[in-house]
């Protein structure tokens, strides 16, 4: 075989008219002294390659390494090379994707998902597919983003969606507003709630082969069991709990019930006094609220009939502007915001404000 090529040294950037893919003989392996760099690598050439050639390759490598001697400069030849050939193939993989590029300036939907390429991601950290769950390059992988949910997936599992985008979901169905028990994996016949695929309750103590693939996880949310395919442990505040205890402590959730409870954090869509009536009875910080709004209503009969005050809204933060023509409808960011105290300060100022205006400044009467 002939020398190896200057500008494929290893601790270059990996040129893509050639590439590594030798086969490593148990020889070789054995005598390290005697094997040069060069017999470890195979130069195909690229319009040669396609994936059933790399998988093999890459399966070679495995075997290859599990047999190496560990931190020996062997292994770690072949450790590069292992990620020469997974970066090939998922390039290939990819490639394979975006043959028809026409397809990529249209809007795909799926599932109630407004899909839309993404060619250059503006995140700092990189996401995770939707689908297969694993990871998105930022500088490596293309994908799809929902523009309506932020449904993240690689371009190559577009085709294997099955959860339904939550913008969908959220205009048709209400939010569970009462606490929702277990009811067992026996309930669900031990499958999975969304890809129905089979569960159970994972005991590592009883057999240290248990794997995380089976593992069953409850969502705080909806009460159902998931594959750890669909339930990232991601943790979200549940609105029952909010509304019933008064209970901020983030809970366990499924990746759909996670991007529903994202979805609607800001959505004002909670009635306090219809859902639970007794929190005024508890918490004097809602009573105060309560009252500064009931005296807003009363003021802003005078405010809209002033020009003055009319001239000053332009002025006035946006933040004014949402609670001073605020219904009596909360969200969940603005529960969160009621227990630090920052709303009832927030509201306070925006009276204070009217005041002034009524008492001093205001052309009315």
């Amino acid at each position: 075989m002939s020398s190896l090529p200057k500008d494929f040294l290893l601790n270059v950037e990996m040129n893509d008219s050639v590439i590594s893919l030798s086969s490593i003989s148990s020889d070789s392996v054995s005598s390290e002294n005697s094997t040069s760099v060069s017999d470890n690598f195979l130069t195909i050439n690229e319009n040669d390659l396609n994936e059933d050639i790399l998988e093999k390759e890459i399966e070679k490598c495995n075997q290859m390494i599990r047999i190496t001697k560990e931190c020996s400069q062997e292994r770690m030849r072949m450790v590069r090379r292992l990620v020469e050939l997974r970066f090939k193939l998922e390039m290939m993989t990819e490639i394979k994707a975006l043959e028809n590029k026409n397809l990529l300036n249209e809007t795909k939907v799926v599932f109630g998902h407004h899909l839309t390429f993404v060619w250059k991601p503006n995140w700092l950290e990189n996401k995770f597919c939707d689908v297969c769950t694993k990871t998105i390059w930022k500088y490596m992988h293309q994908l799809y983003e929902c523009s309506d949910c932020g449904y993240y997936c690689h371009i190559f599992c577009v085709e294997k969606i099955k959860r339904v985008c939550t913008a969908v979901v959220a205009s048709e169905h209400s939010m569970i507003l009462t606490i929702t028990p277990s009811n067992g994996l026996l309930s669900q016949d031990y499958k999975c709630a969304e890809c129905q695929s089979y569960i159970r309750i994972r005991n590592p103590k009883i057999s240290s082969e248990d794997t995380l693939s089976l593992e069953a996880r409850l969502c705080d949310y909806d009460g159902k069991y998931y594959c750890p395919l669909h339930h990232w442990n991601n943790t979200a505040l549940i609105p029952a709990r909010v509304l019933c205890n008064w209970q901020f402590e983030k809970k366990f959730v499924s990746q759909a019930s996670f991007q529903l409870l994202n979805y609607k954090y800001k959505s004002k869509m909670y009635n306090l006094e219809k859902h639970n009536p007794k929190l005024y009875t508890y918490l004097e910080s809602l009573n105060q609220i309560k009252n500064i709004k009931i005296s807003l209503v009363k003021m802003k009969k005078y405010l809209v009939l002033c020009k003055v005050w009319n001239a000053q809204l332009k002025n006035v933060s946006s933040r004014c502007h949402e609670l001073l023509y605020d219904s009596i409808l909360y969200s969940m960011k603005d529960m969160v915001e009621i227990k630090s105290g920052l709303f009832l300060e927030d509201l306070q100022q925006v009276k204070d404000v009217c005041e002034k205006h009524i008492r001093f400044e205001c052309e009315v009467g």
